[in-house]
């Protein structure tokens, strides 16, 4: 069963645009360069520093998630250009809503990959909650997915309860089917 993500919310937008415009206005320089017909060496700073943020941009646009895919024994996250994330039911303890972390990315964020452009990717240290990695879009639509071994993982499916409702429905036959085909054991005393 497909689920689509969440679209980007306002704060994603405003620093997506931004940056690219940002990385848009470093290039003015040169451009007035070429048309005047001036050599300068300092015109350097403000290309590298285009290129940088255009290959930020690039690489963020590349993992941002595109699907979420819940299938019969796992969650699968498709993101743009990179691989598909795959995360077996047998690695997931738990599935739930997760509206405290709206204020995110402005309250508690300590440390991430990518705060804000095409969505909120990569490893977060948020103040009360801890660590989590997010795979998500929107800040008004998550749910946490948490996982056995390692942090918590953050996504935003376009409508997080029927999302949620299918992962713990496609959960639970997973486990029932798991311990049906594993058997009774003899040992087991009958009431």
């Amino acid at each position: 069963m497909k689920f689509e993500i969440a679209p980007l919310d306002s704060y994603a937008e405003r620093i997506t645009i931004g940056i690219a415009y940002m990385g848009g206005l470093l290039t003015l320089p040169l451009l007035f360069a070429y048309l005047s017909n001036l050599r300068w060496g300092g015109l350097l700073i403000p290309i590298a520093l285009a290129v940088s943020m255009a290959l930020f941009l690039l690489l963020a646009y590349a993992v941002q998630p595109v699907g979420y895919i819940v299938e019969d024994d796992r969650l699968r996250i498709q993101r743009r250009w990179w691989r598909t994330l795959d995360i077996p039911f047998t690695r997931i303890t738990g599935v739930s809503s997760a509206p405290a972390l709206a204020g995110m990315p402005r309250a508690g964020l300590r440390f991430a990959f990518n705060p804000g452009i095409f969505g909120y990717q990569g490893p977060f240290r948020l103040d009360p909650y801890g660590e989590a990695f997010f795979l998500a879009t929107n800040r008004e639509r998550l749910v946490a997915v948490a996982r056995q071994g390692t942090t918590t993982l953050i996504i935003s499916p376009a409508r997080p309860r029927a999302f949620m409702e299918a992962l713990n429905d496609k959960r639970s036959q997973h486990a029932l089917r798991t311990m049906t085909e594993a058997g009774t054991d003899d040992r087991l005393i009958p009431i």
